[in-house]
């Protein structure tokens, strides 16, 4: 059992590695292109490869599991051994077991990178994948299956975590003599409504430009342009003027801000909890424009969807982001 955990880790670094490789060549996005044009499948060049630590991890753990499951189970020995009959088991005991919309989504996802990175069975992992997305969401539907809870905290704790963060940023500063932004990169997901690793990993002093415009590289390299307050804009180009680099370590901020919520009283401990708020927040602000403008109140809340949704970096008429972001 401990050789096929350790075949899957090394074949899931070797995806990871791979994206490493070739990432300062190319974008997601310009992957996504080619697949279009040579394959007619956007995911084509994507499915191998792993993009970032913290998806290695996390589908390192699921995948774990599913080996152990298959050797245990189907007596499998090799990873090769391990197919479509395992995916189904797999993911029927988990439904079986009540498991959460989120985690199996995760699970199903975890295969078909498995089929992709590990034992080259793309094709056939990823239809599976495809079908039990398809089950899964009319299981769900049906009130059979616990779906996420999305809860989105209040401004009044976000308020409390910003100061929560500075003071122990000033402390840690006052200890280590090193300079420490997390609270900066709070306040950024609040104004721009970004994920957490496009204001800390992805961020440095050349994505600040002239009239307080801020550039910030989303998922898939998409470039996402944002007008921040002055006073933000100043902070971050003295941040920069004399920390070059990027602006956190994207776990180190998220392991600090699950900390600082729990410090204020808050429940809804991750960063993506901040990019909801920011987000209803900037759907209520346009919405109200749209209706002292004198727009009818369903056009103005369509209206101020699709700009939320051009905020958040998705498509104006992605019906299932609208409501797990907005509620509506």
């Amino acid at each position: 059992m401990a050789s096929l955990r350790q075949d899957v880790h090394d074949r899931l670094r070797g995806a990871f590695e791979r994206w490493q490789a070739i990432r300062g060549t190319t974008t997601k996005f310009e992957l996504k292109m080619r697949g279009l044009r040579e394959h007619q499948d956007p995911q084509y060049f994507l499915r191998p490869l792993i993009f970032s630590g913290n998806t290695l991890r996390t589908y390192e753990k699921v995948l774990r599991d599913f080996v152990d499951f298959a050797q245990r189970e189907h007596g499998a020995t090799r990873l090769e051994d391990i197919g479509k009959k395992e995916f189904r088991a797999f993911m029927d005991l988990g439904i079986a077991q009540g498991l959460s919309v989120k985690t199996l989504n995760l699970r199903r996802s975890a295969l078909a990178k498995f089929g992709s990175a590990v034992t080259r069975q793309t094709e056939s992992f990823a239809a599976l994948s495809q079908k039990y997305g398809w089950k899964i969401r009319q299981l769900a539907r049906l009130g059979q299956l616990p779906g996420p809870t999305r809860a989105t905290p209040s401004r009044e704790v976000l308020d409390r975590v910003v100061a929560i963060l500075r003071d122990w940023d000033a402390r840690h500063f006052a200890r280590t003599d090193e300079p420490r932004a997390y609270h900066l990169a709070a306040r950024l997901q609040l104004e721009t409504s970004a994920r957490s690793i496009s204001v800390t990993e992805r961020l440095t002093g050349d994505c600040l430009g002239e009239g307080n415009r801020l550039t910030l590289r989303a998922k898939g390299g998409k470039a996402l342009t944002f007008t921040l307050s002055s006073d933000l804009h100043q902070v971050l180009t003295l941040w920069f003027a004399h920390n070059p680099g990027p602006l956190a370590r994207e776990r180190a901020y998220q392991t600090a801000y699950r900390r600082a919520v729990l410090a204020a009283g808050g429940q809804v401990t991750g960063t993506h909890g901040a990019r909801r708020r920011s987000i209803r927040d900037f759907y209520a602000e346009r919405y109200r424009a749209a209706v002292g403008s004198g727009i009818a109140p369903k056009a103005a809340s369509d209206q101020a969807a699709g700009e939320a949704l051009d905020r958040l970096g998705h498509g104006r008429n992605r019906v299932d982001h609208r409501r797990w972001y907005l509620a509506r």
